[in-house]
């Protein structure tokens, strides 16, 4: 595993490459149990919904070149990529990036998908994205201003970020588990992502959106 410059960025990594695949199962509605299908819906439902969100954002744009960060196990690369002309999906967690790759593969996109284990605050790109996501990745920065301003940087039209509420009945079950396990994580006030939508993004909009806020900026 690489290390990070960010003493907090190596437990991030450290977490999801454990508990990769634990948690792409979320997405595995066919292959849960009953109690496994009903924990999910309760606590991570959002998760499950914000793909929809995002497909419904990049279909408008056709043909797009996209960016993933925080890709994960190629969820999202596997809705969009079909009809996108490049998708780059970015994770610091290997066992994240060995799934992503598999999974694209098993849906017959991997020809259209580069995934990169590495830092998105290091990694240079010498092109621009349609859109550019980061989903679940806000939960983890202690400092959102760098990342969203890089994220919006690198998109020459659009931005969708989520941003877990502060004031939501899972937060306080969230950040014990999660503290148990040595991952750092925090949340948002709704002020606080208009906040940054006003500093770094050419118009946005923030919806409320089950356990988040979903920032989408540039183009509206």
């Amino acid at each position: 595993m690489k290390s990070s410059p960010l003493p907090e960025n190596d437990q991030v990594a450290k977490y999801f490459h454990e508990h990769a695949s634990d948690f792409d199962a979320i997405y595995e509605e066919e292959e849960k149990g009953t109690l496994r299908r009903w924990r999910d819906e309760l606590t991570r439902g959002t998760v499950l919904r914000r793909v929809d969100f995002v497909d419904n954002i990049a279909a408008p744009l056709g043909a797009a070149r996209i960016l993933d960060v925080g890709c994960g196990a190629a969820r999202f690369a596997v809705r969009l990529a079909g009809r996108a002309s490049e998708f780059v999906g970015i994770d610091f967690a290997p066992e994240m990036i060995t799934l992503a790759r598999k999974k694209a593969t098993a849906a017959g996109v991997a020809d259209k998908c580069t995934f990169l284990e590495v830092d998105f605050l290091e990694w240079e790109s010498d092109k621009a994205f349609d859109l550019a996501i980061a989903i679940g990745v806000f939960d983890y920065v202690a400092d959102p201003k760098p990342l969203l301003a890089k994220l919006a940087a690198v998109s020459s039209s659009k931005v969708v970020a989520s941003f877990p509420r502060r004031l939501h009945v899972l937060v306080p079950m969230r950040y014990v588990r999660l503290r148990l396990a040595s991952c750092p994580v925090y949340f948002y006030s709704r002020r606080q992502v208009e906040a940054l939508g006003r500093a770094h993004l050419p118009g946005f909009r923030v919806e409320k959106f089950g356990r988040d806020y979903l920032l989408v900026g540039g183009g509206l």
